[in-house]
């Protein structure tokens, strides 16, 4: 049976990209996009805008697909949105606390930082895709929750 898939909502602003700290697997403890299931009926890019009003407050009502992507858990399939917001826009609420965990915007520089083991790995993949303006699909294969290896498709 197909399992329902999911997106992920890179919501930009500057140079900084609204991540979530999940309390609660997969991934607890670690920063990771906005997202989450398709609910049934719903498209993915509603799906992606209604995460992230769910997850963060914020109301968008546009994104861009930039990524499909699979992984080695299950027969879903992720859609990987970006939502670019105006400059102004406000940061001075974040970080706020949600049912969820925490979210904040982090400076894409210390997302992809090497060093910091403190991000879901594949963010790295997705952030430096956005940061150069490419639009990529993947596989990814993971092993004890670590990401082991990154198929382009």
């Amino acid at each position: 049976m197909k399992t329902k898939d999911e997106v992920l909502c890179f919501v930009k602003c500057n140079n900084k990209i609204l991540l979530i700290n999940r309390n609660k697997y997969p991934f607890m403890g670690m920063w990771n996009a906005i997202g989450g299931h398709v609910e049934v009926g719903e498209s993915t890019i509603d799906a992606a805008l209604r995460e992230t009003k769910e997850e963060s407050g914020i109301i968008v009502t546009n994104a861009t697909l930039i990524s499909k992507f699979t992984w080695n858990y299950d027969d879903s399939i992720g859609y990987a949105y970006l939502v670019e917001l105006d400059d102004s826009f406000d940061l001075s609420g974040y970080p706020k606390k949600i049912n969820e965990g925490i979210v904040d915007f982090k400076d894409i520089d210390w997302i992809i930082d090497e060093k910091n083991y403190g991000i879901v790995p594949d963010l790295r993949i997705f952030l430096n895709d956005i940061k150069k303006g490419l639009k990529n699909d993947y596989h990814l294969v993971y092993n004890n929750d670590k990401l082991v290896e990154v198929i382009k498709k």
